[in-house]
């Protein structure tokens, strides 16, 4: 080749280069994306499989010694590379995961088996003929799995890519074509001088990669719902799931499973669900049954919420009208929670009739002390907690009284009612009220008047004079409801709304009482929201919304 033609050929591939180099540039930017490190590999080994042709055209190489063979060798080294890479990325692009399974590190040995091979024969130098026939083989071989490799990738993404909704066929024939290309022009030969096959395929991966990187999610990823919910979500879960025929044995089960009862998924499969669930024995194990039973697991004796649900077959029966192949037993572990229930309510038994009764016995006890300071001393701190006991009474009931159905509730006339209460105790406070006639809600009656009652109630227990109330019902421009209270006095401190918003006490941390916990336990239940803020020149602003409400008003 003349000089002139040398040159030329030298610029396309740096031409080639350059495309390559940047187009991974761009991709590097965007490294974070789930898929992008294989896809930002396979641009790298493009590129540097570019620079190796820059090498090779360069009228030096082949003055130096060794260096053409070396160069030979790099660039069948890294072509080999692209093929395992590519798989990657649509395993990782179509959300199948890049570990090695055992299939997959079975494939990967394989393709390095006719390499190995080869690289023996080179070290044991048999005679010319026989060696050179062996290297063919092998090489042919290589060549066949190389090709079975690239076309496994490309089968993955275009049978996940042709119909999924966010992956248009147009990015995926790009991608396929944009690796493809080297190989496919090397494959066909060039007869121009200037640039060979391998030339133009990657001047047009590199012009394909340009546009793929700007213009579609390349690098993201989106994996098939399904295979989400089959492979990662069953696996991720911390319930135990167990599929059986309807002889009651095992068809498959989740690593909850494996790791509550002590054996393989795969050692169960075929196996009675008894002989392997201690406990399940007489349960009722049709579809829809539900119950909660002691089971044996390798923690010890749990006890465990189940639920039985029918599988139909997709295929065969979109509609799910034939019968059930297969039932989905869940198997719940609500041990932890069956004992704080237990433990919670054998402590608001004590604290409901016991110290209550206990405290009374006090009382009277104190009626006999002489010393009007003590006596007066005892009397206030065990009335304050007679209060509580009554308080943490009403709260459950309130509380309770939540898990009802819903039923239209008038705010407005919720709020006459408590402030006509106060205005009326014999507590010294002033309380106005700002309101529609009518601000109906869809929420519970008895757990909004104890909201508001105990924000009221809240403000004249912590005045350290007359304190001054204004209550407000009205409608927000983004269809809440809000109840708002607002007093003149000293606020509630930092470290109780601080308390509130960590949703946690400690033995350091801890808030004065439960009537700021009951209101926002309640306006939890009740779907709302809590909120605080200081008022001007003094005092706090509590308001309580109520989402998702279907209401009406009636202007005052």
């Amino acid at each position: 080749m003349s000089l002139v033609g040398t040159s030329a050929a030298v610029a396309l591939d740096v031409t080639a280069v350059a495309l390559l180099g940047w187009t991974t540039w761009l991709a590097v930017q965007s490294r974070d994306r789930p898929s992008a490190a294989p896809f930002i590999a396979i641009l790298a080994i493009l590129t540097i499989l570019g620079s190796l042709s820059v090498l090779a055209e360069l009228p030096g190489t082949s003055a130096v010694p060794l260096l053409p063979a070396v160069v030979d060798l790099g660039q069948f080294g890294v072509a080999i590379i692209v093929p395992g890479v590519w798989v990657v990325y649509a395993l990782s692009y179509t959300g199948r995961g890049t570990g090695l399974t055992r299939w997959r590190l079975a494939m990967f040995l394989v393709m390095a088996a006719p390499i190995a091979l080869s690289a023996l024969v080179v070290a044991v130098r048999p005679p010319t003929t026989v060696g050179e026939q062996l290297l063919a083989s092998f090489i042919g071989t290589e060549i066949m799995l190389l090709l079975g490799l690239f076309t496994y990738g490309t089968y993955l993404l275009i049978g996940h890519g042709w119909n999924h909704a966010r992956i248009s066929r147009g990015q995926t024939a790009i991608v396929i074509t944009a690796v493809a290309a080297p190989y496919l022009a090397g494959g066909m030969g060039s007869s121009d001088p200037v640039a060979d096959g391998v030339t133009v395929g990657l001047l047009v991966s590199g012009g394909l990669f340009a546009v793929a990187v700007r213009q579609y999610p390349v690098m993201t990823g989106f994996p098939k719902a399904d295979y989400v919910a089959r492979t990662r979500v069953v696996e991720a879960l911390q319930e135990a799931v167990i599929v059986l025929d309807w002889e009651n044995h095992v068809l498959d089960a989740n690593a909850t499973t494996a790791e509550l009862f002590g054996r393989p998924p795969q050692s169960m499969i075929g196996d009675p669900i008894n002989s392997i669930v201690s406990g399940l024995e007489g349960s009722d194990l049709s579809a829809g049954a539900t119950g909660t039973i002691p089971l044996r697991t390798t923690k010890g004796h749990r006890r465990f919420q189940f639920s039985v649900s029918a599988v139909g077959d997709a295929e065969s029966d979109p509609g799910g009208e034939a019968d059930p192949v297969a039932r989905i037993v869940l198997l719940r572990d609500v041990t932890d929670r069956q004992t704080r229930e237990q433990r919670l309510s054998v402590l608001n038994r004590v604290l409901r009739h016991n110290v209550r009764n206990e405290l009374d016995v006090v009382l009277a006890y104190a009626d006999r002390i002489d010393d009007e300071d003590v006596r007066d001393g005892i009397r206030d701190s065990a009335t304050d907690l007679v209060e509580l006991s009554s308080k943490a009474r009403e709260a459950e009931d309130v509380m309770t009284a939540s898990a009802g159905s819903p039923e239209p509730v008038d705010l407005a006339a919720v709020a006459r009612e408590v402030v006509e209460q106060y205005r009326t105790a014999e507590r010294p406070c002033e309380v106005s009220l700002s309101s529609p006639d009518e601000l109906l809600v869809s929420s519970h009656r008895s757990v909004v008047r104890r909201v508001l009652s105990e924000l009221v109630d809240n403000a004249i227990t912590h005045a350290d004079h007359s304190p001054r109330i204004e209550i407000t019902v009205r409608s927000s421009p983004d269809g809440a409801a809000e109840l708002v209270v607002a007093d003149d006095g000293p606020g509630i401190p930092t470290r109780e709304r601080k308390i509130l918003d960590n949703g946690t006490e400690t033995q350091l941390e801890h808030g004065s009482g439960i009537g700021l916990w009951f209101v926002n336990w309640a306006v939890t239940q009740l779907g709302g929201d809590l909120s605080f803020r200081e008022n001007e020149p003094t005092g706090s602003v509590v308001t309580v919304r109520l989402h998702d409400t279907e209401y009406t008003s009636r202007p005052g």
